[in-house]
């Protein structure tokens, strides 16, 4: 049998990284997180979270310590003609208990995710370079380097979450196809205006487009100026640049200090074709780089380790064969192509000249567009391998979507206060609606040693029953379920299958089965 150092080794200690080694750690994976930079990072990058983040920040259970340093943004809101168009936030049919923007900065997100890890057993090995690695069918060689000289790690696996410039996913000759396109100047600075701090705000002075994002800090600003002048390296002069432009596209007085971070770069729209070679997995913008204008990558990649992290725990602990993983292209590589296409739509509107953008009804129209994008609520696994599809659709989540498809009224009822509660335990969940007589003991053995089986009823139960009490009948109205209705729901949250009686749940379990043949277990 062969051995390992670890079982799973982690390049990017970004907030990709610290995700993927988190919720591999809660799994009872062993993770080693490396990077090469001295230690955390400081200055500003991403900062908008978007709706379906969020709902993983919750299931994770780190939410609570990320809310209080974030702020909510619930509209767009277009200057022009010396009006302000307003759009609040409107997700239509994609129910979340979080209809808005959470703007917080990247560094408090990676200071969260880094105290959940290193209190799982995972700390951040700082000034660590991954230098080199080779992989064969059995596992990861890896070269680490540090100032002291080089160390070598047998992995079981190696996950690539090292950004735009990635290490792994150039030794494994994955191509980032697509194209360069415009480049932009963006700066953060305090900004005397009274414009909404609840809104991001679109701007359109001579030349081109501005785009004002609203710090949690009073009076902190990200400003974004699409026709990339300035230079960074001198502050004073971006400050002054952005007080002219702001003036101009408010009709009023607007003064910018010296930003406290400025830099200039090149839109790349870019996506690799595969997103896992053999042991070798990339996830974040070390698959897909794009357009900041919808604050999608951040977003997307944590969403793309929160997809692989049970996968890969699943396969490592030997409860899953390593068909398993190819999942994780099946699902998230077409997101990634779906991504480029939405971001790059953006980027084009927001280049545009404001007399050129169209009637108000239009405005509206994208903006209502981009804002259910933006959610991610809307992705969903339809054709995945891991779900057994609907022929009959109907009311409440179906097979491939989300549960938690709520409002924050209905997430605050007894049932979804406890059923959300049970979501957070790292497993598959099998959720049984039960009526006033019945006894649920379904055969369950296929997924036995990763399957929590809940049982969902309104009259009650008994202090030693697994169970989620629903007394005023908001858990089985939202799922729209009935009496003996089983639900199938993948540990991220996305459900599976539905339906009723043993047969079909056998035939459920049986199809997520078939992925399911273990390699052998660790050592």
């Amino acid at each position: 049998m062969a051995s390992y150092d670890v079982d799973v080794l982690v390049a990017g200690a970004g907030p990709v990284g610290l995700t993927a080694a988190l919720a591999l750690a809660r799994w009872g994976v062993s993770v080693r997180v490396v990077d090469a930079a001295d230690g955390p990072a400081t200055t500003s990058r991403a900062l908008g979270t978007h709706a379906r983040s969020l709902e993983i920040y919750d299931q994770l259970g780190i939410l609570g310590d990320v809310a209080p340093h974030g702020t909510r943004v619930n509209a767009f809101i277009r200057h022009q003609d010396d009006h302000a168009n307003r759009v609040d936030f409107e997700f239509g049919d994609l129910a979340t208990r979080f209809p808005y923007m959470f703007n917080v900065d990247q560094v408090i997100t990676e200071r969260v995710l880094r105290g959940h890890a290193a209190a799982a057993g995972v700390p951040v090995e700082w000034s660590t370079q991954l230098e080199s690695f080779r992989h064969d069918e059995d596992g990861v060689t890896a070269t680490l380097r540090r100032s002291g000289g080089a160390e070598t790690v047998r992995a079981r696996y190696l996950w690539g979450c090292d950004g735009g410039h990635s290490t792994v996913r150039k030794a494994l000759e994955l191509p980032l196809a697509g194209e360069a396109a415009h480049t932009w100047l963006i700066a953060d600075a305090t900004v005397h205006t009274d414009l909404e701090r609840d809104g991001v705000h679109w701007l359109f002075p001579d030349g081109g487009a501005l785009m004002a994002f609203p710090f949690p800090d009073p009076g902190k600003w990200r400003l974004l100026d699409t026709t990339g002048d300035g230079t960074p390296e001198q502050p004073d002069q971006i400050a002054r640049q952005f007080s002219t432009k702001l003036s101009q596209a408010l009709g009023r007085d607007t003064v910018v200090d010296r930003p406290n971070w400025a830099s200039k770069f090149t839109i790349q729209q870019r996506a690799v074709p595969a997103m896992h070679v053999g042991r070798c997995f990339v996830s974040g913008d070390a698959a897909h780089v794009h357009s900041p204008a919808s604050g999608q990558g951040l977003n997307t990649g944590i969403q793309d380790a929160y997809n692989l992290a049970w996968k890969l725990a699943m396969v490592v602990r030997g409860d899953a064969d390593t068909a398993l993983l190819e999942t994780y292209d099946a699902e998230r590589v077409p997101i990634g192509r779906a991504l480029l296409a939405s971001t790059s739509k953006v980027m084009n509107t927001a280049m545009v000249d404001a007399p050129a953008a169209g009637p108000q009804g239009s405005d509206h129209g994208f903006m209502r567009q981009l804002i259910a994008s933006m959610s991610g609520l809307s992705i969903a696994y339809p054709d995945s391998p891991l779900t057994v599809r609907d022929d009959q659709p109907g009311p409440g989540p179906r097979p491939g979507e989300r549960l938690t498809q709520i409002t924050a009224a209905d997430a605050q009822s007894p049932g979804w206060t406890a059923l959300r509660a049970a979501l957070r335990a790292p497993a598959w969940h099998l959720l049984l609606v039960a009526g006033r007589h019945d006894t649920t003991d379904p055969v369950t053995a296929p997924l036995s040693a990763w399957l929590d089986t809940v049982t969902i009823s309104r009259h009650g139960r008994a202090e030693d029953d697994h169970g989620v009490w629903d007394p005023d009948g908001r858990v089985r109205d939202t799922l729209a379920a009935t009496d003996g209705e089983w639900l199938l729901v993948r540990p991220d949250g996305y459900l599976s299958a539905r339906g009723t009686g043993d047969a079909g749940l056998l035939a459920a379990l049986d199809r997520v089965a078939g992925l399911q043949v273990p390699e052998p277990a660790r050592a």
